[in-house]
């Protein structure tokens, strides 16, 4: 933290979809997801005194093979084209951090474009 508050930084958490609710056989991540949200939000509120930006992202579906994995499991379709490329959601994160001096997303959520 000291490096972060000498250059006054940005910390991005790359969380879960908007919304992510409970899943079966997947607690363990949700939780995890939780957790993170809870997290950034502390933080942001311990570091604005120190001029630390936190901001959460929260990406629906990406075009991963994780994701490509998961909706196998789920017995769910699966197409790349309908979803948010990586360097898309790349993109995005380098948006955030290129916020004005005087404002910034605390969070964002990244949705596909309709299609």
């Amino acid at each position: 933290m000291p490096a972060l508050r000498r250059s006054r930084g940005h910390v991005i958490f790359v969380n879960a979809s908007p919304g992510m609710t409970g899943v079966p056989r997947w607690s363990g991540f949700v939780g995890s997801k939780a957790a993170l949200r809870e997290l950034a939000d502390s933080l942001r509120e311990e570091e604005a005194a120190h001029g630390v930006r936190v901001t959460t992202v929260y990406p629906a579906a990406t075009a991963t093979d994780l994701l490509g994995e998961v909706r196998r499991a789920f017995g769910r379709a699966y197409d790349p084209a309908s979803c948010i490329r990586p360097q898309t959601l790349a993109a995005m994160i380098v948006w955030v951090l290129g916020a004005p001096a005087d404002a910034y997303p605390s969070e964002l959520s990244v949705l596909p474009s309709p299609r």
